[in-house]
C-alpha cells in the first residue's frame, strides 16, 4: 500500500495541481480549505455502524496465555457466526469476515512471537472449526505469505477468517468485516483506530432491524484502560457497554413489526432544489429577469432557458435592486464601509470606528468567514452542519447569474451594512418556502415510508452504560441482565415490579426500545394527520400463551395517547393478541378493549390482572 501512495504522490507532482481534494479519516495534511464530517452524521446516514463493542461474552478464568488465545479466537469466530446467521435471517447474501491482527504492528516483517500466534491461530482454525487455506476459508496477508486475497473484499466471498499484520491496515477496504481480534503489544494509537475502521463500514450502506449488525465488534487481550483513543470525535468505541442475552429456550413471539426507510426525508436540511426556491425569490421581489451564465455549475433543471451571456441583462437587474430596494453595488469600488456602531456579525476583532466611517480593507479570507458565520446564523431550525454550505453556495450563485457579481465582490456587496436587511429579507423568504416544500414532501414521504417484517425478542441488545443501569432482581425479563434506564418513567417502573411479582403466571416480559428498526413498533395516525410509528413499552406472554401489547400511560400524560391505543386496536384485530394503552389507579391496571378519545376516563376499562388469564 505504500508503493501506491509514492505513486499517487509523483503523479501530483507531474500534473501540479492548483487544487487538491482529499479525503480520509485520520488526516495528517493541513490546508486553508477544511470540510469535516463528524461521525454523528455519517451513522445517521446509516453508513457506518452506530458503535463498537469491545469483549462481548469474554468469561474470565485462564491458565495461560495459550488457552486465554483460544478463547478469545472462539468467541470471535462464535460472534462471526451470529451475524452470518442474522444476515440469513434478514436474507441478505454477505458472508462477515473476521479479522485476527497479530501483535507488534509497527514492523511488518514477523517475529517469532507473531510466528508462534500465527501458528496457534491456524491449528485452531482447522482442527476446531475446519477453517483453513485449502478450503478457501482462511486468507492470510503477511510478510511473505499471501493467500486467498482474490475478491475477499466481495460480500458473498467464502473466506470467513484474514489473518493479517500491519499492511492490512493501510487503504484496504472491505466493508464485510464485522468482527476484530487484536493481539496484545499494539503500539502506534493512531493505527489502532484505523485498523478498528475497518470494521465500521454498513456493507448496503443502511441499518438493518438486527441490532447485532449494526455493531462492530473487537476481541482484544489488551486491558480496556491501556487502549487511547483519540479525543476528536471518536467516541463510537464502547468501552463499558451493558450487553443483554435472550433466555434459553425461550418460546419467541412472531409479531408483524414496522420501520421507515425514508429516515433520511425527515430531516430538517436545504437540497439541490433550494437554488431555484432563493432565484425565484430574487426574481418577485425584486423584479430582477433570470438568466444563466454559461459556464454556471448548477444542476440541470427541466424546462430552463438556455444559459445565455448578457451584461446588459446584469445591468438591467442592477439598476432594479438599485431602485425597487436601494442596493448599493459600488461597494465593489469603494470598499466595505463600517459606519459608528456597526460591526460585521460574530467578527473575531472588534472595529473601533471612533463616531466616522471607515473603509474596511478585510482580506478575502476575512470576508468569507464573516460571510459563512452570517449564512449559518439564517438557517434556524434548518441542520446547519449540512445547509450552511448550501445556503452560502446557492446565494453566491445566485448573485452571479443575476448581477454577474463573483465570490468575494458578491459577498462585500452582501455584507454591507445597508444591503444587509434586504439580503436577509430575501434569504428568510427563500427558506420559507422550502420549508412548505419540505413538510410536504416528508408527510408524502411518511405515507410511504413503512415496511412490515416479522419482529422476534432479539437474541441480544446492547444498551450504553452512561444512561442505563442493571436490575439483577428482575428475572422474568426475556434479556437477561434486565437493563433499565436511568430516566425511566414512574409507570414503566411500576408496570415492570408488577410483572415480576406475579412472575408465577407470567412466561415472559419484554421492554421495548422507543426508536430504530430493531424495535417493535405499528404505524399509526397522529393529531396532524401525519403516518408515525408507535413503539408499544411492552411485550407479555403469558404461562398460557398469550400474549398481551400495553403502553404505560398516567392520565392525560400524552396527548397522542388515544391514537396510539385506537390504533394498536385496530392492528390486534383478527390476531390472537390482547392489549393497549394501560393506567394505573390505585395499584390496579386498567385498559380498554375498544377504541377511546381520552386517557383520563377509564370508566368500563378491564383490570389487568395475571392471576385471571388462564
Amino acid at each position: 500500500m505504500v508503493k501506491i501512495g509514492r505513486q499517487k504522490r509523483k503523479v501530483l507532482q507531474k500534473i501540479n495541481p492548483k487544487v487538491e481534494i482529499r479525503i480520509s479519516a485520520t488526516p495528517k495534511t493541513t490546508s486553508d480549505h477544511i470540510v469535516t464530517v463528524s461521525r454523528e452524521e455519517v451513522v445517521k446516514e446509516e453508513m457506518i455502524k452506530i458503535q463498537v463493542v469491545l469483549n462481548p461474552d469474554i468469561t474470565k478464568g485462564y491458565n495461560d496465555e495459550r488457552e486465554l488465545n483460544e478463547h478469545l479466537i472462539k468467541c470471535a469466530l462464535d460472534k462471526r457466526n451470529q451475524i452470518a446467521k442474522a444476515y440469513m435471517d434478514e436474507g441478505v447474501n454477505i458472508n462477515p469476515l473476521l479479522l485476527i491482527q497479530l501483535p507488534n504492528d509497527t514492523t511488518e516483517s514477523m517475529t517469532a512471537e507473531d510466528s508462534e500466534i500465527a501458528s496457534q491461530v491456524k491449528t485452531y482454525l482447522k482442527a476446531i472449526r475446519d477453517i483453513t487455506v485449502d478450503n478457501k476459508k482462511l486468507a492470510v496477508w503477511l510478510s511473505g505469505e499471501k493467500e486467498n486475497l482474490e475478491g475477499l473484499e466481495n460480500g458473498d466471498n467464502m473466506t470467513e477468517v484474514l489473518l493479517f499484520k500491519q499492511a492490512i491496515a493501510l487503504g484496504w477496504d472491505c466493508p464485510r468485516a464485522a468482527v476484530l481480534l487484536i493481539f496484545r503489544k499494539l503500539q502506534s494509537n493512531q493505527f489502532t483506530i484505523q485498523t478498528v475502521g475497518r470494521i465500521l463500514r454498513m456493507p448496503e450502506q443502511k441499518f438493518y432491524k438486527n441490532d447485532l449488525l449494526n455493531v462492530g465488534y473487537v476481541y482484544t487481550d489488551i486491558s480496556k484502560d491501556q487502549i487511547q483513543i483519540v479525543a476528536d470525535d471518536m467516541d463510537y468505541l464502547n468501552k463499558d457497554v451493558l450487553q443483554a442475552v435472550r433466555r434459553e429456550n425461550l418460546k419467541n413471539v412472531d409479531l408483524q413489526s414496522y420501520y421507515s426507510v425514508y429516515k433520511s426525508s425527515d430531516r430538517n436540511r436545504l437540497g439541490p432544489d433550494f437554488r431555484k426556491v432563493l432565484i425565484d425569490c430574487f426574481s418577485r421581489n425584486w423584479l430582477v429577469k433570470w438568466h444563466q451564465l454559461m459556464f454556471s455549475f448548477s444542476l440541470s433543471e427541466p424546462n430552463e432557458p438556455e444559459p445565455i451571456i448578457s451584461g446588459s441583462i446584469a445591468e438591467e437587474n442592477r439598476k432594479r435592486a438599485e431602485q425597487s430596494k436601494g442596493i448599493k453595488f459600488d461597494v465593489l469600488r469603494l470598499g466595505v464601509e463600517i459606519p459608528e456602531n456597526i460591526v460585521f456579525q460574530n467578527e473575531v476583532n472588534i472595529i473601533d470606528v471612533s463616531g466616522h466611517r471607515h473603509e474596511f480593507a478585510k482580506s478575502a479570507g476575512e470576508i468569507r468567514r464573516i460571510y459563512i458565520d452570517y449564512c449559518r446564523s439564517m438557517l434556524g431550525n434548518f441542520e446547519k452542519s449540512h445547509s450552511t454550505d448550501i445556503l452560502a453556495g446557492y446565494l453566491l450563485q445566485a448573485m452571479e447569474e443575476l448581477f454577474e457579481l463573483f465570490e468575494t465582490d458578491a459577498m462585500k456587496v452582501i455584507l454591507y451594512h445597508t444591503n444587509k436587511p434586504k439580503f436577509t429579507d430575501i434569504i428568510t423568504r427563500a427558506l420559507y418556502n422550502y420549508g412548505q416544500i419540505l413538510q410536504k414532501r416528508q408527510r408524502a414521504a411518511k405515507q410511504r415510508s413503512f415496511v412490515q417484517y416479522s419482529w422476534e425478542v432479539p437474541a441480544e441488545r446492547l444498551y450504553k452504560e452512561s444512561t442505563h443501569h442493571v436490575m439483577p432482581r428482575m428475572k422474568e425479563h426475556a434479556l437477561l441482565p434486565f437493563i433499565e434506564l436511568n430516566a425511566v418513567s414512574t409507570p414503566e417502573r411500576r408496570f415492570s415490579e408488577f410483572l415480576e411479582a406475579n412472575k408465577e403466571y407470567i412466561d415472559w416480559w419484554y421492554k421495548n426500545g422507543d426508536e430504530g428498526k430493531q424495535h417493535y413498533s405499528i404505524p399509526y395516525e397522529n393529531s396532524q394527520g401525519e403516518k408515525s410509528l408507535f413503539y408499544v413499552d411492552f411485550v407479555i406472554r403469558m404461562k398460557n400463551g398469550q400474549v398481551f401489547l400495553f403502553d404505560t400511560k398516567t392520565e392525560n400524560s400524552d396527548s397522542e395517547a388515544p391514537n396510539k391505543h385506537n390504533a394498536l386496536i385496530d392492528y390486534m384485530t383478527d390476531k390472537d393478541l390482547k392489549g393497549g394503552i394501560i393506567v394505573e389507579k390505585k395499584e390496579v391496571w386498567y385498559y380498554s378493549r375498544f377504541h377511546i378519545n381520552t386517557t383520563a376516563d377509564i370508566n368500563g376499562w378491564d383490570t389487568f390482572f395475571p392471576s385471571d388469564i388462564v
